[in-house]
């Protein structure tokens, strides 16, 4: 396990050489090796086969240290060869994000992974301060920061209590903790990451004030650090999720379906994508707290799913407007008639997001349809506005961006990358290719 660990170490000095290849071509090595070493063995064994002091690997942190790396190899994708000042500074910050990420997924001690968190959040604010967009750059990272990094704080006076009386907290740890308040605060920081309906908006600012590269690893792996820590602490907030889950689901699927009307009304590409995402992280947090089988592997194969089409989305909107100049959907239409082969790519994500056969956001829908149902029957009403309302902002992401009458912007549009169509095909590959064998999550 140290060995990885030192390799992701290592590989940050060499930012300062601003050599991006090897970057890249190091990524990609560290990526297949880690993918086929563990493979194998890791699910047939479980956590016990690669346990290491604090340091463990299971299949969930297997395929969220997976993930990280996959997006992170395309953060540096999408954005060589451009014109970005201090470029050294921008691959330091991709690395240390990195490691800090991978390493959130290996360790088993509560602090350690609080701590790691925390850290993993300072490149995601620089990247957001550093090579933003507009002014307005400056409040999103604030509202970044004091949400996620203020909420965590009684989190953490929870785990040194833990750690004063027990000697740890370690994740497989034969306990279960008392007091409402001292559960709730526990939970609420996940929440918060994830994040909840009503605790939501740092994500949108976060996202439309974000350059590209910061809204793929915004929406690829950091809010799934929320589910991946709910899912971790789920055996100590049992009798928490037993008394309150009917209130948290019913917060969640009814925020989900008044976020799906908010973005029906939108005109901003990103900020409807942003919310899109908040959508779909509610009715994961209703899953988890089903505290159903169903529901639980329908939850972490929705965050998969998610990580990969969000940030194909961004990445999406990323291109246009480097091109337009402009997210609106009042000033960007018509580009079908311009980009026509983008256009397909648009298509493919649109629904992919709407959850479209043949991909693993079909399956994850299924299974979390399957554990709120058992959970109870109540909550079909609102999964049937809910899939209705997705596909309507899905398709009109599309049709609103790709048909209608041209601007005059596009007059001055050119065409897309290599490059750029590379991006977007590893970003759809692994979401259709793992419904082929979805023993991977079983």
């Amino acid at each position: 396990m140290l060995s990885f660990i030192f390799y992701m170490f290592f590989l940050i000095p060499l930012s300062y050489f601003n050599v991006w290849s090897v970057y890249i071509y190091g990524f990609f090595f560290f990526f297949f090796f880690f993918f086929f070493f563990f493979f194998n063995s890791l699910f047939f064994d479980g956590f016990s086969s690669f346990v290491s002091y604090i340091f463990g690997l299971d299949s969930l942190s297997y395929l969220f240290c997976n993930l990280s790396i996959w997006i992170c190899i395309l953060m540096l994708c999408s954005v060589i060869r451009m014109k970005i000042p201090f470029s050294s500074f921008y691959l330091f910050c991709v690395s240390f994000l990195l490691f800090m990420l991978f390493v959130v997924f290996l360790v088993m001690d509560f602090f350690y992974f609080y701590f790691f968190f925390e850290g993993s959040l300072i490149p995601v604010f620089l990247i957001i301060f550093g090579w933003g967009f507009q002014p307005e750059r400056l409040m999103a990272g604030f509202y970044f920061i004091f949400y996620t990094l203020f909420v965590s704080f009684p989190f953490l006076l929870c785990i040194l209590y833990i750690h004063s009386i027990f000697g740890s907290f370690f994740y497989f740890l034969d306990f279960s903790l008392f007091g409402d308040f001292f559960m709730f605060f526990i939970l609420f920081s996940f929440l918060v990451k994830f994040p909840l309906f009503g605790v939501h908006l740092w994500l949108p600012s976060a996202h439309v004030e974000a350059p590209v590269s910061g809204s793929m690893i915004l929406a690829g792996v950091l809010l799934k650090l929320g589910g991946y820590g709910f899912i971790r602490s789920m055996s100590f907030l049992y009798f928490f999720l037993f008394d309150y889950g009917s209130f948290f689901v019913s917060l969640s699927l009814y925020g989900c379906l008044l976020v799906s009307l908010f973005c029906l009304v939108q005109s901003d590409l990103k900020i409807l994508i942003a919310y899109s995402s908040v959508c779909h992280m509610s009715v994961v947090i209703g899953g988890l707290f089903t505290m159903t089988s169903w529901g639980l592997l329908g939850s972490v194969v929705f965050m998969l799913g998610h990580g990969f089409v969000s940030s194909g989305l961004f990445f999406l909107v990323g291109i246009v407007y480097d091109r337009l100049g402009s997210r609106s959907f009042f000033l960007v239409s018509g580009l079908v008639n311009f980009l026509p082969s983008l256009s397909l790519f648009w298509f493919i994500f649109c629904i992919l997001n709407m959850s479209c056969p043949p991909s693993i956001n079909l399956f994850s829908e299924i299974s979390l349809l399957f554990g709120l149902i058992s959970w109870s029957f109540n909550t079909f009403y609102y999964f049937i506005f809910i899939f209705f309302l997705s596909a309507c902002y899905s398709l009109s992401i599309f049709f609103l961006s790709q048909h209608g009458v041209n601007s005059n912007l596009l007059n001055y549009c050119f065409f897309c990358y290599v490059r750029e169509f590379y991006v977007l095909f590893l970003h759809f590959y692994p979401v259709i290719f793992m419904m082929f064998d979805l023993f991977f999550f079983f």
